[in-house]
């Protein structure tokens, strides 16, 4: 047997020797071919990368080309000296990229010879572009030279040579990967047909080597098979054992212990019907589990009768084989079932029975079967007295609990007493407290209401004394007012007539139909017709603003269509804008309506102010009026692009006599009253003017009416004027 022994394990280091060497040179050859291959690949991957290099220095030179003329010709064509930035940084540029681009093909002496010939070419471009910049910095005529082509025949010279210079890279880059994907398929391939050579021998050769080896084994195998299946019944009881100790870990109560031991029985050594019974407290037997049983098989009354009781008293194992239907009947507990063998089982603990598991097999159970149930008689009876412990001890525990609890009631109950007597006493002492507490606030309170009697009436009469002053105040402002209406309205009749005087006479000179005036003249006569003019207008506004401050002016509602009101603003300001070298646009919504009811006076009087204002704020761009429909009127929007207003200035332009800053009032002229006049006749039609507006970018000023004017604007705005004093 040792012989034998020795030759197989001879023949089995051959085995392995043989397919451990030869695969081990077959990866060692691989490895020195796929290094040779990887070592040829690099090289090849080089040259590819040099091409690619050289291809890239290719397109730089036509870059730098490009940069140049188009360089050269901006200048030409403007003058500009920027122009030649690109052109200088190109030039300077181009001659270190062609001599490291003839560096790089040493080894191709045609590409060498087609950069020096780029590179004479590009150095009488030079020569070219250096004179004609020169002849354009002084001024000259470059156009002759331009059209003579000598340096467009020079460039395209240049580009001929770079562009074969890139094809001929092209076609190495092509001839080098080519090259190197056919000397990697021949590589690979050869590898392959050899690799697959060597493993058909070592198969065929192995092959019939583990056959022989196959044999021998099989027959030792066969030797161990027997003591194999002893150290499986060894390991099926262990495994069953440990299996059960895990089914009943965490049971406490026997019932429960008794139902998983049947179950696992069940299914571990056939029992298809069984019945436990354990002892109970006061020493006799009861049923508590069962497993594949009719709900009325056997009497769990008359458990200690019969075998059970037998076995329960002779503390063995017993079991009746070969049971027949009618040969034998048997006063089990099991029913009308008739199975073929019954094993009742005692669970013992120190000599004493705990419990009867009695088990029926539609089989005869096997021999390991008859083990396991022989090994878990003491086991079983250990964990039924555990169980029977617990209970024990869970009934102690449970009425010394009960004690525990109704002890703490009483003890809760007396605290609680304690506490609301406790309490009653606290509410009570804080009662008497808050009672003198209240007492002396009220005291205190009495006092004080006197002191703020005595004071309410100091403040009635000093407030009385108030209202007289300004019911007597009131009334001087309104004999101010009036006085300064009455004063306004005479001087205006007192100074418009010397001046309209004075104007037509100014007109008169202007016109000079005799034509003896001389230029001078002329001048000062329009200059001071102009001059009566803008006084004119001052004291309407003046007059205007003192009516309106009065309440005295007023409005005459009728129809005012709204075509015909924006030709008259066309008609009047289209010259002033022309003249000023501005746009002026008009635009209508759609959904106008074609009028509304108001004084269109004062109408084209507020829009003559927000027009005449945005002509004379703005020095270019565009003056535009829009009328847009509202859902309870029409607005007038006038936009400019004109110097604009802060926001820290845009209400004070709507005061009296108020321009924004100091600034505008000197350069551009006039009283400030304009938009103040504007906004309070907005008012006195029912309508408002808003702002919005940006320094610097232009204002936008949207008068909005209604389609029709109250009836008692004037009335109400005489009424808002007197309410101050009354």
């Amino acid at each position: 047997m040792s012989d034998r022994a020795s030759d197989d394990s001879s023949q089995f280091r051959r085995i392995l020797t043989r397919n451990l060497a030869l695969p081990l040179l077959m990866g060692v050859g691989g490895t020195a071919i796929f290094i040779a291959l990887l070592w040829h690949l690099v090289g090849l991957l080089n040259w590819v990368d040099h091409t690619h290099r050289a291809i890239a220095k290719g397109q730089e030179l036509t870059t730098l080309l490009a940069d140049q003329e188009s360089g050269m010709r901006g200048f030409l064509l403007s003058g500009d000296e920027t122009f030649l930035a690109p052109y200088s940084l190109a030039a300077a540029k181009f001659d270190s990229e062609l001599r490291a681009s003839e560096a790089m093909v040493t080894d191709n002496p045609a590409q060498l010879d087609r950069l020096r010939r780029i590179g004479a070419l590009a150095a009488r471009w030079d020569g070219y572009a250096g004179d004609v910049i020169a002849m354009r910095r002084r001024g000259e005529a470059v156009e002759p030279v331009v059209r003579s082509q000598r340096g467009k025949l020079l460039f395209d010279e240049m580009r001929r040579e770079l562009r074969g210079y890139m094809e001929a890279e092209a076609r190495l880059l092509r001839d080098r990967n080519e090259e190197a994907q056919n000397s990697t398929w021949t590589a690979v391939a050869s590898y392959i047909a050899l690799l697959l050579a060597v493993s058909g021998l070592l198969a065929w050769a192995g092959r019939r080597d583990i056959k022989a080896l196959s044999r021998e084994y099989g027959e030792a195998l066969a030797q161990t098979r027997a003591s194999s299946r002893d150290n499986e019944e060894r390991a099926w009881l262990r495994g069953a054992q440990a299996e059960m100790a895990t089914q009943l870990a965490g049971e406490r109560a026997a019932a429960g212990l008794a139902e998983r031991t049947l179950a696992f029985l069940a299914e571990r050594v056939g029992a298809v019907v069984s019945a436990a019974f354990v002892r109970g407290e006061d020493g006799h037997l009861q049923r508590v589990a069962a497993h594949g049983l009719n709900a009325g098989a056997g009497d769990p009354a008359d458990a200690e009768q019969g075998l059970v009781g037998q076995v329960w008293r002779d503390a063995t194992m017993l079991r009746l084989p070969g049971l027949q239907a009618g040969y034998l009947k048997v006063a089990t507990h099991l029913g009308d079932t008739a199975p073929q063998e019954i094993v009742l089982l005692p669970a013992l603990n120190d000599g004493q029975v705990n419990g009867v598991l009695e088990l029926g097999f539609l089989q005869p159970p096997d021999n390991r079967a008859l083990m396991l149930l022989d090994q878990l008689q003491q086991p079983l009876g250990t964990l039924l007295e555990a169980a029977n412990y617990r209970q024990r001890l869970q009934r102690s525990l449970e009425e010394t609990r009960q004690l525990n609890e109704e002890l703490q009631v009483q003890q809760e109950e007396l605290r609680t007493a304690n506490e609301e007597l406790s309490e009653q006493s606290r509410v009570l002492s804080e009662s008497q407290l808050q009672l003198e507490e209240q007492r002396a606030e009220l005291e205190q309170t009495n006092v004080q209401l006197g002191e703020q009697s005595d004071t309410l009436s100091r403040r009635n009469a000093a407030l009385t004394q108030a209202q007289a002053d300004l019911k007597e105040r009131a009334l001087d402002l309104q004999r101010a007012s009036r006085y300064k209406s009455e004063f306004l309205a005479n001087m205006s009749h007192e100074l418009r007539t010397p001046l309209n005087s004075s104007l037509i006479l100014s007109k008169l000179l202007a016109e000079n139909r005799p034509g003896n005036l001389t230029e001078e003249q002329l001048r000062f006569a329009t200059t001071i017709h102009g001059a009566g003019q803008d006084l004119l207008t001052l004291i309407n506004d003046i007059l205007d603003l003192s009516k309106v401050e009065a309440g005295k002016l007023e409005v005459s509602a009728r129809p005012v269509p709204l075509q015909a009101l924006v030709h008259s603003m066309r008609q009047t300001f289209e010259p002033l804008a022309t003249d000023k070298g501005l746009q002026l646009g008009i635009r209508l919504a759609t959904g106008l309506p074609a009028a509304i009811v108001s004084d269109a006076q004062r109408v084209e009087q507020i829009l003559r102010n927000l027009l005449s204002n945005a002509i004379k704020f703005t020095e270019a761009g565009t003056v535009t009026l829009q009328l847009e429909p509202r859902p309870d009127g029409v607005a007038f929007v006038v936009k400019d692009t004109g110097i604009g207003i802060p926001a820290n200035l845009q209400q004070r332009v709507f005061e009296a006599f108020h321009q924004g800053d100091g600034a505008l009032n000197r350069r551009y002229g006039g009283t400030g009253l304009g938009l103040s006049i504007s906004r309070q006749l907005a008012g006195l039609l029912g309508g408002d003017i808003q702002l919005r507006s940006v320094e610097g970018e232009g204002s936008e000023f949207t008068l909005t009416l209604p389609l029709e004017t109250p009836a008692g604007a004037a009335a109400g705005s005489e009424r808002r004027r007197a309410s101050p004093g009354a």
